[in-house]
């Protein structure tokens, strides 16, 4: 857990960096509402930190499907902290790259940042 305390406050600088109150605000929000369900399911700083990074391309607004558009920023942010191995910063990307797809069933960690997701939204109802 040791990666995560350190991670935390490089992914606050992120959300510190969307221009829109309103909108650092929600993108803020919600993040911490899915960490807040993930910690419920697991105890993976892996996990921790795709939950508070799935949706940060929508929030960034950057141009595209927001979970195609989080996974690549997110996978490029990871890259340069040099805080995860290479396989542990595509497994962060893939799950975030499929977190948006209720049709299919994807594998175990992506279906629990699914799991988070829908249980945050529930709480924001």
């Amino acid at each position: 857990m040791k990666r995560f305390e350190t991670i935390y406050p490089l992914i606050q600088n992120i959300y510190a960096s969307i221009h829109d109150f309103e909108n650092a605000s929600l993108c803020k929000a919600h993040h911490h509402l899915v960490l807040e369900e993930m910690k419920k399911l697991t105890d993976s700083d892996i996990l921790y930190t795709a939950a508070l990074l799935h949706d940060i391309g929508m929030y960034l607004g950057l141009r595209g499907p927001h979970a195609h558009t989080s996974a690549d920023y997110a996978k490029t942010f990871l890259e340069s902290t040099q805080l995860f191995t290479d396989e542990e910063i595509q497994l962060i990307h893939d799950i975030i790259y499929v977190h948006s797809d209720k049709k299919s069933t994807h594998f175990f960690e992506a279906e629990l940042l699914k799991q988070a997701d829908a249980a945050a939204h529930l709480k924001e109802l």
